[in-house]
């Protein structure tokens, strides 16, 4: 059943329940939206350490012959990283990727997400992706932690530069007027 592609259920006997795609949901903290059928499932997750297992499906075939896109494997692996560290407010920054071989469909790969620097708020996390004790993928992420979501942080950035423009402007403008 481990690697079994759950998203290709053939008939009605094998649907899958949400606890038994995901058992880990309810300790998920980030990416609460992420559509498990392009990212994966977490099968292990503790501290700075995540390990899901990435199904390949129909939706991500780019040619005849069934390869797998290569920016799936991709989110599949940021995925894991995102889980390694799981906090609500974690956002990629950043990646250094190696793919190591072709994935096509039907194939199940397990990613293993390790996560260093716990002390920082800017995070590296090192991904690899094997396919049946193979290894496909390796990358290191780059992700940083924030303490609100990364929108409300850039409008309030917005603002404190546009304040600091508007002051600079008034001071040149009163400088002018002055000299």
């Amino acid at each position: 059943m481990a690697d079994e592609n759950i998203f290709e259920a053939k008939d009605e006997s094998q649907i899958i329940l949400p606890e038994d795609e995901n058992p880990l949901r309810n300790e998920i903290k980030t990416a609460p939206l992420t559509k498990l059928n392009f990212s994966g499932t977490a099968f292990l997750l503790e501290k700075n350490h995540a390990k899901t297992r990435f199904f390949t499906t129909a939706d991500m075939v780019s040619d005849a012959e069934g390869l797998i896109h290569s920016g799936f494997v991709f989110m599949g692996a940021n995925y894991a990283a995102l889980l390694a560290i799981n906090e609500e407010f974690c956002v990629s920054i950043g990646a250094r990727i190696n793919f190591f071989g072709p994935l096509k469909l039907g194939d199940v790969v397990e990613f293993d997400a390790q996560a260093r620097f716990e002390e920082s708020r800017k995070r590296e996390v090192k991904v690899i992706g094997y396919v049946k004790e193979i290894k496909i993928f390796e990358g290191v992420f780059q992700l940083v932690t924030l303490e609100e979501h990364i929108f409300v942080a850039r409008q309030k950035n917005i603002q404190k530069e546009a304040a600091i423009r508007q002051k600079k402007e008034r001071e040149e403008a009163q400088a002018k007027n002055n000299g």
